[in-house]
This record gives structure tokens, C-alpha cells and sequence, in this order.
């Protein structure tokens, strides 16, 4: 990552240090070694990119503004994504909600309270994750990109590579970045997919 090019927009959903099974990377990290990893992360977006996007879960919220504090010197501005159903019990209540954390002023005028679909609401959620433990959905991606950059993406957690698929439609450039080669293969499926559909389609 320090030896790429600047991007007009960082946007990634990273883990979250809450045991889940990535395959490669081992998501149980010592609380002190999870500050380390995600803050050295940030640094480098944050000189790669004047806009970012990170999807952060409400129970990890201190830590990441308390980064996004350190790093860029002023608090992020917070999307509340509210579910459509409810979600997952966490220390006795429901998630009603995500967050994103962002930085930058949108390309045009928006509302900070989406609703969308996401991953944790049973039946309700039909988008295809692709086996992946913290996809994130298609349309918030989407908007995301859309409303925070021009040009270029970079996503430093790239998954099943929702963000080049999402960038391949609004013709953006994208690096992704993916240390799963079993993602990687789907991510690279995926997009291949779409490259053909717009080709056919233009």
C-alpha cells in the first residue's frame, strides 16, 4: 500500500476483531496488536486518499473515532445505515443499525440516515455474500462510491470484490486488495462477469 498512487476515495469494510473466520487472516487479535494493525491501516489510507468511507460497527465505535481522531485530527462524520429487520443480539440488545465513518463532502447533497438491507436480518437480506463473513451489501457500496469519489477507489479489505464490481459499473478505477486467494477467485469472477454485461449492454 505506501507504494501506491493517491485515489480520490478509500472506501472498506474491515474486520472487526470479533472471531470471525477469514480463512488466512486469524480475526482474534490481542486488543493492543487489532490498534496496531487497523491504525497502521489508516495511516496509509488516510495519505492515500483526502476521502474515506470505513464501515464500523457500533460496538467498536470508540476505537475507531478515537483512530480516526489520531490520524486525521478531527471526527469523521457518521451515516447511520438503519435495517429493514432486526438484527443480531449483541450484550442484550438488538443492532437496529450500522455506521459508516466518513471524510470528505459528498459529490452532491445527501441524507446521513440510509436504509438498506444488511447482512443479519434472516430471510429479509437476498443479496448473494459469496460465503463471506463480512460482506457488505451491494447498494451501500454503490452509494458510498457514488456520492464520495470521481475517478479512482481503493478498498484495502477487498473480499469477493464488491468495490471493483460497483466501481466496473460507474467506471471508476479501483485497486482491491485481498489476502484470500479463495476471494480473490470470486472477486475476480465477479467482475469479469460485469466487465462482459457492460460491454454487451454498451
Amino acid at each position: 500500500m505506501p507504494e501506491l498512487e493517491p485515489v480520490d476515495l478509500v472506501f472498506t469494510d474491515p474486520p472487526y476483531n470479533c472471531s470471525k473466520d477469514y480463512g488466512e487472516y486469524k480475526d482474534n487479535l490481542s486488543e493492543t496488536d487489532y490498534h496496531v494493525f487497523i491504525s497502521s491501516i489508516l495511516n496509509v489510507c488516510f495519505r492515500l486518499a483526502e476521502k474515506q468511507a470505513w464501515v464500523a460497527p457500533r460496538y467498536k465505535m470508540r476505537l475507531f473515532l478515537n483512530l480516526f481522531n489520531e490520524v486525521y485530527l478531527k471526527d469523521p462524520h457518521i451515516i447511520v445505515v438503519r435495517r429493514g429487520a432486526r438484527g443480531p443480539f449483541r450484550g442484550g440488545w438488538s443492532d437496529q443499525f450500522e455506521t459508516i465513518l466518513t471524510i470528505g463532502k459528498p459529490n452532491k447533497c445527501d441524507v446521513d440516515l440510509w436504509e438498506h438491507r444488511l447482512k443479519g436480518e434472516g430471510y429479509f437480506f437476498t443479496e448473494n455474500a459469496f460465503g463471506h463473513p463480512g460482506y457488505t451489501p451491494y447498494p451501500i457500496t454503490s452509494r458510498c462510491i457514488c456520492l464520495l469519489s470521481q475517478n479512482s477507489v481503493l478498498d484495502p479489505f477487498f473480499g469477493t470484490g464488491t468495490t471493483g464490481v460497483v466501481c466496473e459499473e460507474l467506471n471508476r478505477r479501483w485497486i482491491g486488495i485481498e489476502i484470500s486467494e479463495k476471494y480473490c477467485e470470486i472477486a475476480a469472477k465477479r467482475i469479469s462477469n460485469e466487465a462482459k454485461q457492460l460491454k454487451l449492454f454498451r
